[in-house]
């Protein structure tokens, strides 16, 4: 077993993705301790949370979404957790997404331990739609630099692992953002038609429903405006983040919608099933959509429930091959109306919904994520690390 460091850039609230892979880790013997940027202070600086030690930072308070101003905080981040790192020595260090890796790399020189980068997004491609051209092709470049330092590299998304293997860097890995199904499949029926009457969701009214975050890369706006088309459709939207403010005020407007807030992971499993269809679409413009696969897609696969979202990448590529949803050219209050009048049938959301559980229970699990985890780190023993 190894003692294995994750380094992360949010407060782990939690985040899903750390969260599963952290748990697989444990599951497979190996010790994890999570150092993670509270930028608001708002969680404990010392955690335990399902078997890992969490240390959060909160002696560099800042905001998401300041842009280019985060380049005066997040190296205050990096000497912080390279500090704290150094005290516990770790046998390996895993870097969640590139605004850590600096980091990784530092303590790797230091301490001459595994690097793994695990990639959850195009981190250059997201920050497109914050910072000015010249610091997106900036961080391309540092991106490139750093992922000759790492040792093994794992990705969120098939087309940016075969952009990886493309440029030269090797070897990468693709672990998608897989759900527990078990915490889906248990979830009581009891316990759904008790929170859709909580709701105000009667049992024939169809919920359309938007779980997760509010970044700017995200078509939430159009979602909300197509609820004017279906009044006799409810929309329940819960997630936080940059868009919040402008949608609770659209949402505000119109009595079918309601904003929830940010939801608990806890919570997601009765949440999903509670819905009648599920809504995911990204910005056109948007240069990371291509790269992006959700943690909503397979949340929707999990719970067998449709999906309405766009043909980008590998939201698209993954929707048609398990056909478990709709897709839609161009994401307008016009077109996600029309896909919501489409699954007004039940006898399409049941194919869909249920064409979702048997690829989720194929292919879209938790336990090829310990499979592929279990195959890196017996990779990185120390003798052989260090031979």
């Amino acid at each position: 077993s190894m003692h294995i460091l994750m380094l992360l850039t949010n407060a782990f609230r939690p985040d899903p993705r750390v969260e599963r892979e952290a748990s697989a880790l444990l599951e497979l013997g190996h010790r994890v301790t999570l150092i993670c940027w509270d930028r608001r202070g708002e969680l404990s600086a010392h955690e335990r949370h399902n078997g890992f030690e969490i240390i959060r930072v909160h002696s560099v308070p800042s905001t998401y979404g300041s842009g280019w101003r985060q380049l005066f905080y997040t190296p205050r981040f990096w000497r912080q957790a390279i500090r704290l790192a150094l005290q516990i020595s770790p046998q390996a260090v895993h870097c969640h997404d590139l605004d850590t890796l600096y980091a990784g790399w530092q303590l790797k020189k230091r301490l001459g331990c595994p690097l793994v980068y695990d990639a959850h997004e195009h981190f250059p491609a997201l920050m497109s739609i914050y910072l000015p051209g010249f610091l997106v092709r900036a961080l391309v470049t540092w991106e490139r630099f750093l992922l000759r330092q790492v040792d093994y590299t794992i990705t969120a998304s098939t087309v940016l692992r075969d952009e990886f293997l493309r440029l030269g860097f090797s070897p990468v890995i693709t672990l998608a953002n897989y759900p527990d199904l078990d915490q889906y499949i248990s979830v009581p029926a009891s316990d759904v038609k008790s929170l859709r009457s909580s709701l105000g969701v009667s049992p024939q009214q169809l919920l359309v429903a938007y779980i997760g975050g509010f970044s700017l890369n995200r078509q939430l706006l159009p979602l909300i405006e197509a609820a004017d088309l279906l009044p006799e459709v409810q929309f329940h939207l819960w997630g936080d983040g940059h868009q919040k403010q402008r949608l609770q005020e659209a949402a505000v407007k119109r009595p079918n919608v309601i904003y929830h807030g940010w939801l608990s992971p806890a919570g997601l499993p009765l949440h999903f099933k509670a819905a009648d269809v599920i809504y995911y679409c990204l910005r056109d413009d948007y240069p990371g959509a291509v790269y992006n696969a959700p943690n909503t897609l397979s949340q929707a696969m999990a719970a067998g429930r449709p999906i309405i979202a766009n043909q980008v990448g590998d939201l698209g590529r993954i929707i048609k091959a398990a056909n478990c949803g709709l897709l839609i050219d161009q994401p307008t209050s016009e077109t996600i109306a029309a896909a919501i009048t489409k699954l007004k049938n039940p006898q399409l959301r049941q194919r869909l919904g249920s064409n979702g559980v048997r690829f989720a229970q194929t292919t879209y699990n938790t336990a090829s994520i310990q499979d592929a985890l279990g195959q890196l780190y017996r990779e990185f023993s120390e003798d052989k690390y260090n031979s």
